[in-house]
Parts: C-alpha cells; sequence; structure tokens
C-alpha cells in the first residue's frame, strides 16, 4: 500500500485529501507543520508528498527544497490555491514532480499520484 503525506494547513483541505485517498486505498500522513513535515518524510518515507505552497510556520518552498536535499527523488506535488504559470513553472524547476490547483480535481490529482508512483526513482 502506497503512503501519501500530506503536508496542508488548512484544515478542511487536509481533511478532504486524506478522506479521498483514503478511499482510494492509499496509507494517509497528514500535517499542517512545514517543519514537522519534513520529519515525517525523514521518518515515514512516504511514496508522495502533497505540499501546499502557503504554509505558515515555513513556507512550502523551502518545504520543497528540504525534502529534496534529504532525497533528491521525493515525488512532492504542489497543492496552492493561489497558482499562477509563474509559480507552477519556478515549483517543477525547484523539482516538484507536479502542481495542481486547489479546490481539487479527484481525477486530475489521481493521475498526478498514479504517475508519481510509476515513475522510476532513479533517472
Amino acid at each position: 500500500m502506497s503512503k501519501v503525506l500530506i503536508i496542508d494547513d488548512d484544515e478542511m483541505m487536509l481533511r478532504a485529501l486524506s478522506n479521498f485517498l483514503t478511499e482510494e486505498g492509499f496509507t494517509i500522513l497528514t500535517t499542517a507543520d512545514g517543519p514537522q513535515g519534513i520529519m515525517i518524510y525523514k521518518k515515514e518515507n512516504p511514496d508522495v508528498v502533497i505540499l501546499d505552497l502557503g504554509l505558515p510556520s515555513l513556507d512550502g518552498r523551502d518545504v520543497l527544497k528540504q525534502i529534496l536535499s534529504y532525497d533528491h527523488n521525493a515525488k512532492i506535488i504542489i497543492a496552492t490555491g493561489y497558482g499562477s504559470s509563474q509559480i507552477k513553472e519556478e515549483s517543477l524547476k525547484n523539482g516538484a514532480f507536479g502542481f495542481f490547483l486547489k479546490p481539487f480535481d479527484a481525477i486530475l490529482l489521481m493521475e498526478k499520484i498514479k504517475s508519481a508512483l510509476r515513475f522510476p526513482n532513479e533517472l
């Protein structure tokens, strides 16, 4: 069973993503805190991370960089409610595997997660 770590400070989004992905058969880990998300990543080694950019404790961009500096093969999908083509381009350039806007489209999100799970860890 694949593990997904959700790092998002929006309680409703955290709950919605968690419920949806649990129903899809994933093991879910959650936190609303960037530094705690990094610690959970290092301890649990999830298969995919869904990361909000607008975290109050540590900016999502910094969380992305820190997780990727720990594990350059991490599959991190950025989730944001304030997306622009510039933010998307910057996120992907900085190593994010994917990007989606909130509120999430369940079908598109599942496609991104399944793609991340199929993608080889070593290029």
